[in-house]
């Protein structure tokens, strides 16, 4: 905000519009990033008198952070200046009305008990405490001391000056001359946030699959952007804190938009990515809308793994007596994608070929990921491939381990398998296999891995003898 006016010299001419209200927005753009916050940018058209005005700046999210606030007059930067920001957050309801109300003149209506109908107490509020209301009658002068559930209604004269009903920002402007002028204001907000979300349908062959992509936005921060130009950023921005978690919320409206017009459009931006929506969108509060990210790519090349892992130290594979099912295929333009997928669920499907309906197979977790990279998705464990290791021979000395691991693959499918056996290396030692009954390779600095082959119905053994040395 432009604050380098000389305060002091304006005190000859201190006129202060009576509360001028900014008007709807004349353009309104969100920007939103991964960990739960957005940038908000309003421009509304603003009228000022010459010298001081009081304007009040209404409708901001409930969740932003008033010390992001930027201000510029667009039609002449130099015409208006901020000198004052005030944040008013205390909005309308019983509370804050009683508490604006302490000696001033209310009518309860208080309710009655038996045969006895309801009666009216008119008196001076003097005090809100809890859930009692302490009046002293206006006739007799006598305290009463009133429940809240006892009162059927509350009269007050009329609603006080300093009590909004929307969040607003209340500043202390310095204009040059009168007239209106167009604003830009923006700011940051918290609770608001969105997520990627995949589906990845496998072929019958389980060689190829179809990719789609959804963002889900989350808006929680208190405000609704209306006819907004919607933008993510994907990437790992720095921030001073920690984000703010949502406050949670009892209604969530579902969204759900078909790409029926322009969707989102990528590219770099600094060190990460930015996707503009094509069109106009309105984010309400409280609400959850879906729209598509990525258009479907057909046809995608895969991958299909079974890996078993294991180790001489246990704690490092992830499950020790299943075989994991891994999907692996790139992201390349020949194959329709291409693009920086930001990070998100993948969900994985398959048709049943009796009736056609797909069926959920599996879902994996991927970070942001560049465009000619590879994914790898690890979506369960197989279910007729039944591995079985044991370690059958052992000697350990100061700085070494010498053992022999036995493997058997056991498969009870009605197909032949593959399966790579990973024996991962602690980081801090050297290895070598000694002797193996099949070869392996260095997938790299620690892991060492077998091919097994399997036929259908019938069991492999792969057994090897590894040196480990520190």
């Amino acid at each position: 905000m432009k604050t380098s006016r000389n305060v002091s010299a304006l005190t000859g001419a201190l006129v202060l519009a009576a509360g001028a209200v900014a008007e709807t927005p004349k353009d309104m753009a969100v920007t939103i990033y991964n960990d739960n916050f957005g940038v908000v940018k309003e421009q509304r058209e603003m009228s000022f008198e010459r010298g001081l005005n009081r304007m009040q700046f209404t409708g901001v999210a409930e969740r932003i952070d008033p010390t992001s606030v930027n201000f510029l007059c667009l039609t002449d930067p130099d015409a208006v200046s901020i000198l004052e920001q005030n944040y008013e957050y205390d909005l309308v309801n019983t509370d804050s009305l009683l508490k604006r109300y302490i000696d001033q003149p209310v009518s309860l209506l208080v309710k009655g008990s038996g045969s006895s109908g309801a009666s009216l107490l008119k008196g001076v509020l003097t005090a809100a405490i809890g859930g009692d209301l302490i009046v002293q009658d206006e006739s007799s002068g006598q305290l009463h001391i009133v429940s809240r559930a006892s009162v059927e209604r509350i009269e007050l004269d009329k609603k006080p000056e300093d009590l909004l009903t929307r969040p607003t920002l209340v500043w202390l402007a310095h204009a040059e001359k009168p007239g209106k002028h167009l604003c830009q204001v923006t700011y940051t907000t918290e609770a608001i946030g969105w997520k990627a979300d995949y589906s990845a349908v496998l072929n019958d062959k389980e060689d190829a699959l179809d990719f789609s992509g959804w963002v889900t936005i989350n808006n929680q921060s208190g405000a609704a952007y209306p006819d907004a130009t919607i933008k993510l950023i994907a990437g790992d921005v720095r921030r001073l804190q920690p984000p703010v978690q949502p406050r949670p919320e009892s209604i969530m409206v579902r969204s759900a938009m078909a790409a029926d017009a322009a969707g989102f459009e990528e590219k770099p931006f600094m060190e990460y990515h930015l996707y503009t929506l094509g069109r106009k969108s309105t984010l309400q509060n409280r609400q959850i809308k879906q729209i598509e990210l990525i258009e479907t790519a057909r046809g995608v090349p895969v991958d299909k793994h079974l890996v078993y892992t294991t180790s001489i130290n246990q704690w490092q594979v992830r499950q020790s007596d299943k075989v994991q099912v891994k999907i692996e295929f790139e992201n390349e333009e020949q194959h329709g994608l291409g693009i920086a997928l930001p990070k998100g669920r993948v969900r994985v499907f398959k048709a049943d070929p009796a009736d056609g309906t797909l069926e959920f197979v599996g879902e994996d977790q991927i970070d942001h990921t560049a465009r000619r990279e590879r994914l790898s998705l690890y979506i369960g464990d197989a279910f007729d491939v039944v591995p079985e290791q044991k370690i059958t021979d052992q000697r350990r000395g100061d700085r070494f381990v010498t053992f022999t691991r036995s493997v058997e693959i056991r498969n009870r499918k009605e197909e032949p398998v593959s399966v790579f056996v990973d024996e991962i290396i602690p980081r801090y030692v050297n290895w070598r296999i000694d002797k193996s009954s099949l070869p392996y390779e260095k997938k790299d600095a620690f892991t060492c891995r077998f091919k097994v082959d399997v036929n259908a119905d019938s069991t492999t053994t792969l057994t090897f003898t590894m040196t480990q040395t520190w």
